[in-house]
């Protein structure tokens, strides 16, 4: 079957809408399926089947048609015409609900919303499947081969965020949860990987705590170094303060061996289970009590347990499940 793969933002840019539609690529092109991928992103990447980036008009839709079927991640506005012309098959794979700020983001979202109930979706969520008609559930797969336990013994100590330094991601909030017990926990550190328009605001907040010394700002890390930092800190955090489609991160933490701590909304708890720690979304005090619970717990799941939970999203499996919606719509 001939795919394409629309993903707006798409390698070497990273996210977990990236994450998961790299993931999905590389498997369908394990799989014998011919694959082609259109994104906005420019750049490069080693990868073993084509990437079309910033197309024109006039390619982009020769790229449509000479396609199979389409899987758009998300709809988009730019390339919604070209696809619908195209007459081949969409299948759309919203990354989060359609949300606005103002009145042309209102505008967009309405026709979005418009368009995705005259398509197939695949959501990753039951929480998700509440925004979309005609949608599938089928939730996100990690990298297996990239993100796994360390050998066994190897020591493990410290708090963990990995993400974008975005409001939502809720940094600030952890920041502050943090401070609250610093003082209780002289051995405790916080780690926060990941790059983005907070950052500054919160070197600030970090200064004005007097946790220089005990957080630090580790910058973007990826593949190896970013494994790495989750094999040897002991607790990993999803502290976001809105409602998360689902949660790749989660998962990558899950396993490699992290204590998940997580907020409580959205899709996360879908994502981790009964592996998690979870906190009222937003509130710092809670996220503090848990924090508390994680570094004296004797007991974590078990790594056997956890290794079962996650086998239902290994990239084959999900790839299987996204391709049985595909070859539907596609008929």
């Amino acid at each position: 079957m001939k795919i394409q793969i629309y993903c707006r933002s798409f390698a070497p840019a990273v996210g977990g809408m990236e994450k998961l539609m790299e993931v999905l690529a590389m498997q369908f092109h394990r799989e014998g399926h011919d694959i082609a991928v259109v994104t906005e992103t420019e750049g490069s990447a080693d990868l073993p089947y084509p990437v079309h980036r910033r197309p024109g008009f006039a390619r982009y839709l020769s790229l449509c048609r000479d396609s199979d079927i389409i899987l758009t991640a998300p709809l988009s506005m730019r390339r919604i015409l070209p696809q619908a012309l195209s007459r081949r098959p969409i299948v759309a794979a919203p990354p989060d609900p359609f949300v606005w700020t103002n009145r042309k983001e209102r505008i967009a979202a309405a026709i979005k919303w418009w368009a995705s109930a005259r398509v197939d979706n695949i959501v990753p969520s039951r929480y998700m499947a509440t925004r979309f008609a005609r949608a599938t559930v089928i939730m996100n797969p990690y990298d297996e081969e990239t993100f796994h336990l360390p050998p066994p013994g190897s020591p493990r100590e410290g708090i963990l965020f990995v993400g974008r330094l975005d409001a939502r991601k809720g940094v600030s909030l952890l920041v502050e949860a943090f401070a609250k017990i610093a003082a209780r926990q002289p051995q405790a550190h916080l780690t926060i990987v990941g790059d983005g328009g907070e950052r500054d605001a919160i070197a600030v907040q970090i200064t004005g705590r007097g946790l220089v010394d005990r957080v630090t700002l580790a910058g973007t890390l990826r593949g190896h170094a970013l494994v790495s930092e989750m094999q040897r800190h002991a607790i990993m955090v999803v502290p976001s303060i809105t409602e998360e489609p689902f949660g790749i991160v989660a998962l990558e933490g899950l396993a490699c061996g992290c204590r998940m701590v997580i907020a409580r909304s959205g899709g996360l708890p879908e994502a981790v289970g009964p592996f998690a720690l979870t906190f009222a979304r937003g509130d710092a005090d809670d996220l503090a009590a848990r924090l508390i619970e994680a570094l004296g717990e004797r007991d974590p799941p078990s790594p056997e347990s956890v290794s079962r939970h996650l086998q239902q999203f290994r990239p084959a499996v999900i790839a299987r499940q996204y391709l049985e919606v595909l070859r539907s719509a596609a008929a």
